[in-house]
Formats: structure tokens, sequence, C-alpha cells
């Protein structure tokens, strides 16, 4: 009877000595784990879920900063961390940790957000990081948005699709756009974006518009549709009129889709086409194609081979060693019936 009691007490012993290991454990994985972020801290459970996402590592001697303003470079790559894109690698070519994430947002064309590019490899200081501005922050989410506006218009957006609610109030005055971005706050604004905005998209190509309200419920691929019809500075070295499409944007409910037009000039006896599919977060290349231009015209049929949004261009062929001229691109999305 007394072993069994003192077997039983030894139980209940290591049981509680179990738990608390346990709950020691939690704890810290629960913890911002930063020695100036305290659990009492406005901003401790949002550094918390950052840390946990890795989105933020913070400093070599284990602080945080919370206070301290964020730097441009460190709130885009919060923002590319926080969505972990397909075609994106931390991988740097140089020494230089910013690398990678100014080369992911130029190629999304998120430099009309004012990104600073790297220091130059001819200098041998490194660029500063500097401050992020709110308006700044407000352009580069728009952008990462597929949209293209203004300041106090990209802050319009932000607050009437609810990716922010302002800092004094859901006005643009309340944004405080000319005020810098604490780093606690910058994770605040990462997971509220996280949180609404399913992927990140591309820019728009070629122009900044004006906000309007009514293209919310829109696609940013409908909301900006690409110029179907190429610049005039490419009319020196190819020129074509499509027939069809007559839109950047076109939606259909069949996977066969004919695009046709007319030359006016062009090198060589066929055009080149290119369509890529969007795959929730970058244009995946699905075909190349030659198409022929026959008595100064030209057709073809092209099999979408799955619904969704796929983007087409068309290019004249160029002299040895001269690149493509592009001279038109628009979108399709597929929608079955």
């Amino acid at each position: 009877m007394c072993h069994k009691k003192k077997s039983k007490a030894l139980a209940v012993v290591l049981g509680a000595l179990l738990l608390c290991t346990v709950m020691s454990v939690g704890a810290s994985a629960n913890g911002s784990e930063f020695k100036d972020v305290s659990p009492d801290h406005w901003g401790y459970e949002t550094i918390s879920w950052a840390k946990e996402s890795g989105i933020v590592d913070g400093y070599p001697d284990g602080t945080f900063k919370p206070e301290q303003s964020v730097g441009q470079t460190e709130f885009l790559a919060m923002l590319i961390r926080a969505y972990k894109p397909k075609g994106f690698s931390e991988q740097s070519s140089d020494n230089d940790w910013r690398t990678p994430y100014i080369q992911y947002g130029f190629k999304m064309g998120w430099g009309a957000s004012y990104i600073t590019p790297p220091a130059s490899k001819l200098s041998s200081f490194p660029k500063p990081e500097f401050p992020e501005p709110r308006m700044y922050v407000a352009k580069l989410i728009t952008n990462a948005s597929g949209r293209s506006y203004g300041f106090d218009d990209s802050i319009r957006f932000l607050l009437d699709s609810g990716l922010s609610n302002g800092k004094t109030d859901n006005t643009v005055s309340g944004f405080q756009g000319n005020e810098l971005l604490t780093r606690a706050e910058a994770v605040t604004f990462i997971k509220n974006v996280k949180s609404k905005l399913e992927m990140l998209y591309p820019a728009p190509e070629r122009r900044e518009t004006a906000y309007d309200p009514k293209t919310l419920t829109l696609s940013p691929f409908e909301a900006f549709p690409l110029f179907v019809q190429q610049p005039v500075i490419y009319g020196d070295y190819s020129h074509i009129t499509l027939t069809t499409p007559s839109s950047g944007y076109n939606l259909i409910h069949d996977p066969s889709y004919t695009i046709s037009g007319t030359v006016q000039k062009a090198v060589g006896e066929a055009l080149i086409m290119t369509v890529e599919y969007w795959d929730k977060g970058e244009f995946i290349s699905e075909k190349n194609l030659q198409i022929p231009i026959t008595k100064g015209d030209f057709k073809t049929t092209i099999e979408l081979s799955k619904p969704g949004i796929f983007r087409v261009a068309i290019y004249s062929k160029q002299e040895k060693a001269t690149p493509n001229t592009d001279i038109t691109k628009f979108y399709v999305e597929y929608k079955s019936k």
C-alpha cells in the first residue's frame, strides 16, 4: 500500500514537472523573444506573430527596437517575407542583404513607390537605410495590390479597402502620411494587410491614374488593363493594328481565343507571341508562338489551358543582337461557364 502511494505521488510530481516544462516551452515560443519588447508593450502580440512567422528577426544584440523608424528596405523585406511569393529567393548576389528584396520589388514594378536601390558596386560605402514615411508605405502597398496611384489616392485606396484604418482617423489627413513609421507600427501594418490581401501583385505597367472607388470591386487586372495599342515610340520599328482584341482586358468563357489584326511595319515574315499564366504571385510562361504575316494580315487562335488570367504579348522580330520589340500586351481572363 505504501509502495502504491509513493508511486502515485511520484507520478503526480513527474506530471507537474512535465506540465511546467510544456508551459515554459509554449510561453517561449509564443513570446516576442526580444529583450526590449515586454508582454505589456502595445505591440507585443503582433511582434510575436511577426517573429514566429519569420517576418522579422531583430538585431544581433537580441533587441527589436520597436519605436525606431523602420527602414525603406526593412519594410519591403517584411512585406515579402509575410507572403513568401513564388520566384523569390533570399540569396544575395553580393554582401548586401537588401539586394534580393530590391530586385524582387523592381521585378514586380514597385519602383514607383520609390524603392531605393542598394549600394553601387562602384562605391566602397553602403547606402544608408532611409526611414520610411507613411505615405511611401501607402504607395508600396497600393503597388503590391496591383494598382498605381499618387500619394493621396494611395492613402484613399488603403482606407477604402480596409488595408489601413489611418493613424488618428480614417481620412487622408488622419493617415499622417508625412510621419515616419516605427518598426512596431510596421509589423501591425503588415499583419492587417496580410489578413485582407490574398497575394502580392505586380504594379500596373506604364501609368499612374486617379483613384476611382468603383474599381474596388474589380480585380487589379480588370481595373488596370494593359495598353492594347502600342506606344508611338515603337512606330519606327514595327506597327500593327489589332482587330481582336480591342481592349487591354478581355473576359471570355471559351478556352479558344482568336487574335487578329493588320501589320503596317514588321521585320521578317512572322510575329512572335508569348502567353503567360498568372499563378498566384507571378506570370509563368506557357507558350511561345510564331504568327505568319499573310498579305499584311495576321490571325491565330490560342487554346487556354485552364481558367484564370493570361498575359499575351506580341513582338516583332528584330535584327541580330537587337531585342525583340514589344508591340502590344493584353490580358485574357478565361472563366469557364
